[in-house]
């Protein structure tokens, strides 16, 4: 075994000093069992693929065929991996891991550290074309012997058992917010993921370290690869962020419209207490009880605030208050105005100046009525 890592070692200093720009380097216990040529080979071209990505310009010479977009988008995203604090390279690559799970396929892992300080563990899907080396998101290799069943426009994917009925409504909501905007309807392949960690390991990220403890969230591969939250069918609410994104401007969302909108027509997507994604006449149930035992309370500081009022009803935070006031708006900007109103409010700019400017022009809502006409429209229903 010794003899085979300062094989391994020497081999991979003569190739990686051979590109100056070489982005890993070789862990002091990294050990292969595979040929020393092929070993050679992959390394390559795994620097090969780094430095491109690196320069925003992915080499889709060495990215797998197979689920071309979903790879060719999960490489791109690994840009600035190895950054911190927008700081550059502050963690160094090494190879830690490499062995055989397939016939001509392999298993690699990436971490992403400086010393101790350990920033993100990857592990990439190695296939050997025999005239070159391809790499991929393990997704498929993770998940090969899951179950897989499709409903409507959504092919669902897991380990045990689905919600039919709850993926039926999410197949509902997603025909009718297309419809409702004028857009095409979308299919989507959905993950279904026990928490948001499992996403993240599901597609080979073991660690990272800006992700410590996240857990209630779900994940979104583009163009179509869902990982569901908190392991529920239904992923309406990040849908329409999806289709709304051809709406408006993508770098001027409206953060409050469009998670109003989002609750609506949706959910709120982050799971209450009974593990499913509460919808908005759930949330404003809870917000009527809420409002009733606290008569002082002003409705246009819950909205810019947005405190967590709500858990002692069941709906901690991360659910909204303001997106839940802001859902109410929404119904009512429908409910007047129709498509148009809600592709108004979608294009209406980031903040709440632009936003309140858009309400006020369709229905009338303003900072100076907000307490008394959003209170009307919440016990009015």
């Amino acid at each position: 075994m010794k003899t085979k890592l300062l094989t391994i070692s020497l081999l991979l200093v003569i190739s990686l000093c051979a590109n100056c720009q070489s982005q890993f380097k070789l862990c002091k216990e990294f050990y292969s069992a595979l040929p020393d040529s092929l070993t050679n080979k992959i390394i390559n071209s795994l620097d090969k693929l780094l430095i491109s990505i690196d320069n925003s310009q992915l080499d889709t010479t060495l990215v797998d065929t197979k689920d071309k977009e979903l790879n060719r988008n999960f490489f791109s995203h690994l840009k600035g991996v190895d950054e911190k604090d927008t700081i550059p390279h502050y963690f160094q690559a090494q190879l830690i891991n490499l062995y055989p799970v397939e016939d001509n396929q392999y298993l690699l892992t990436m971490s992403y550290q400086k010393e101790e300080e350990i920033g993100r563990i990857f592990t990439f899907l190695v296939n050997n074309q025999k005239t070159n080396i391809t790499f991929a998101n393990p997704l498929k290799y993770n998940t090969k012997f899951w179950k897989t069943t499709t409903i409507g426009t959504a092919t669902y994917y897991y380990p045990d058992t689905i919600d039919t009925k709850r993926a039926e409504l999410f197949n509902q909501k997603n025909i009718s917010m297309a419809r409702n905007l004028n857009l095409p309807v979308r299919n989507w392949d959905i993950y279904m993921c026990r928490n948001f960690q499992e996403a993240l390991q599901l597609q080979g990220c073991m660690y990272d370290f800006s992700r410590i403890g996240v857990y209630n969230s779900g994940y979104i591969m583009d163009p179509k690869t869902l990982f569901t939250c908190m392991n529920d069918e239904d992923f309406s609410h990040d849908v329409l962020h999806i289709y709304a994104s051809q709406i408006r401007e993508r770098p001027q969302r409206n953060a409050n419209g469009e998670c109003g909108l989002a609750y609506y027509w949706g959910n709120a997507y982050h799971a209450g207490t009974v593990g499913k994604s509460p919808e908005l006449d759930e949330l404003v149930t809870a917000l009527q009880y809420y409002l009733k035992s606290h008569e002082e309370v002003s409705l246009l500081e819950l909205f810019e605030k947005s405190p967590n009022i709500l858990a002692e009803y069941g709906y901690p935070w991360p659910i909204h208050i303001n997106r839940i006031i802001s859902g109410i708006i929404c119904r009512e900007v429908e409910k007047q105005k129709g498509t148009e109103g809600i592709n108004e409010l979608l294009k209406c700019g980031r903040g709440n100046d632009n936003l309140f400017k858009t309400t006020e022009k369709l229905i009338g809502i303003n900072r100076d009525n907000f307490n008394e006409e959003v209170y009307k429209l919440i016990f009015i229903q």
